[in-house]
């Protein structure tokens, strides 16, 4: 009887185990947020660094960035200076067409519009930044450094 036990057991496991796909993924999307990030700095036409230079045209801590909403109020945008990298990190909404300001000092204001699109190589078929505007030209994107370049 021993036996016969120890054989069910095992042909039960073994079953268990080869029944199991091997392409078989699992991925815990809906508990995991990741914010839509864009990583921004501005240069003049020379490629000068208006913001992280010794003598920054426009200081980082004067700088806000803000969205309208529908009932003209203005709303502050989360973003962090990253001093050492030289960029603004910019926490996005995640929809398709959106549009924010920033503030480089008063009476200096972009219009900033980005487009985004569901990446569908991602396993959580997250949305993926494809390009932004800034007053209606496009930015530049370096793919080594991940920073959108914008120009004055």
């Amino acid at each position: 009887m021993k036996n016969y036990l120890k054989f069910l057991i095992l042909s039960i496991i073994a079953v268990s185990i080869w029944s199991c796909k091997s392409e078989d993924e699992i991925v815990a999307c809906t508990e995991i947020y990741v914010p839509l990030v864009a990583n921004i700095n501005y240069v003049d036409n020379s490629g000068k660094d208006l913001i992280f230079a010794d003598n920054p045209l426009y200081a980082p801590a004067n700088i806000k960035m803000y969205k309208i909403l529908a009932n003209d109020q203005t709303a502050p945008i989360n973003f962090t200076i990253n001093k050492n990298a030289k960029f603004l990190s910019v926490t996005l909404d995640k929809i398709e067409n959106g549009t924010f300001y920033i503030e480089l000092k008063p009476g200096v204001t972009d219009k900033i519009t980005y487009t985004t699109k569901i990446d569908q190589n991602s396993p959580c078929k997250d949305y993926k930044l494809i390009d932004i505007k800034q007053n209606d030209v496009f930015a530049k994107y370096d793919d080594k450094t991940q920073v959108w370049t914008l120009e004055k």
